[in-house]
């Protein structure tokens, strides 16, 4: 059988609320089958092999079962993130290709190992940016390749949440040993928009940020909630980010994408280039990131594109290397919003 008529077995270890969109992905999905689960309670694997609808997959407590398991291609990693690192690097090294849900970790040099693993094995990877695969924001990126405004000179990507008590994953998003900072905690995806609609040349030299506490009564709050990042690009464009965890209000995914003939805020257009006498805002009718419910994410697009680069050899992103530079700006955001000044990069490797 050739790789591109291969079916791949996939396997998902942490069964929380995203791993059951993981595995419904792979079930669907047709050149990947849910073979395995595992999580460190029986109960929670069961459900999410019934929610992916995959009755007949392996169920386990025990990780190491997993990377054995002789049908197991493919492992996502959906535990907690103070997890992810050791086990991705342990499925690297048993010659797992992973998918590796986000943050990737919580410290700078757990990411850098998690690279050498993973390049030492020669395994796939992708981070589970998986607005990518959103119709809006894959329209942005195209109207931006395109020259629809120009050439960008400010972008901006917020991420504004309100994490309450109800939230699948409050626990442990709101708690300093597993949450870490707003950005970490769910701020990356806005991040890695940043990052991606800038485009080929997104080198930051230079990032500066400032966080503010939680304004409220609620003592869970580990970490402040809100982080406001600016970035500088080798170019001279600017970047910015707020992510704000406890705002009063829905979920908003703010998209602002500025350039010299134009500008794209969300799913509206104003381009010299494609409309001519434009006297108004142009409104594209499409699916907004607009929800924080997981089951609104385009995990589909996701899986499939990373089935493609195992199968197929084709390059797929944001893969490990990637998503350590989306990392990196986030840390040094960080470190720059606990000592008051700006940080340069690179970080130290």
């Amino acid at each position: 059988m050739s790789d591109s008529q291969k079916v791949l077995g996939a396997a998902i270890f942490g069964a929380g609320w995203v791993a059951g969109e993981h595995a419904r992905a792979y079930q669907q999905c047709p050149r990947t089958r849910l073979v395995a689960v595992g999580s460190r309670r029986e109960e929670s694997a069961r459900r999410c092999v019934d929610y992916g609808g995959a009755l007949d997959a392996f169920i386990t407590t025990d990780y190491e079962e997993l990377l054995s398991h002789p049908d197991v291609d493919v492992i996502s990693v959906t535990t907690p993130p103070d997890l992810h690192p050791e086990l991705t690097i342990r499925a690297a090294q048993a010659g797992k290709h992973v998918c590796i849900e986000k943050p990737i970790a919580l410290e700078w040099p757990h990411c850098l190992a998690m690279r050498d693993a993973v390049a030492e094995a020669g395994v796939k990877t992708i981070v589970s940016f998986c607005l990518h695969w959103n119709p809006s924001l894959v329209t942005t990126k195209n109207l931006i390749e395109r020259g629809a405004i120009g050439k960008p000179y400010y972008v901006g990507v917020d991420y504004w949440h309100r994490l309450t008590s109800n939230y699948p994953q409050y626990k442990w998003s709101v708690g300093k040993p597993q949450g870490r900072s707003s950005l970490l905690s769910a701020g990356c995806h806005a991040v890695d928009a940043l990052r991606w609609f800038k485009g080929a040349d997104n080198e930051v030299v230079e990032v500066t940020a400032y966080s503010v506490p939680h304004q409220g009564d609620n003592p869970d709050w580990g970490y402040d909630p809100t982080t406001i990042l600016i970035c500088r690009f080798a170019d001279g464009t600017v970047g910015k980010t707020a992510s704000i965890l406890d705002c009063p209000m829905p979920y908003q995914f703010n998209v602002d994408v500025v350039g010299t003939r134009g500008t794209i805020r969300g799913n509206r257009v104003w381009s010299e280039e494609l409309f001519p006498g434009q006297t108004d805002w142009s409104v594209i009718p499409t699916v907004l990131p607009d929800s924080g419910d997981v089951t609104h994410h385009p995990f589909n697009g996701q899986i499939e594109a990373f089935v493609a680069s195992i199968l197929d050899n084709v390059p797929c992103l944001p893969d490990l290397n990637d998503a350590l530079k989306t990392h990196e700006i986030i840390f040094a955001a960080d470190r720059s919003a606990a000592t008051g000044a700006p940080v340069r990069l690179p970080l130290e490797s």
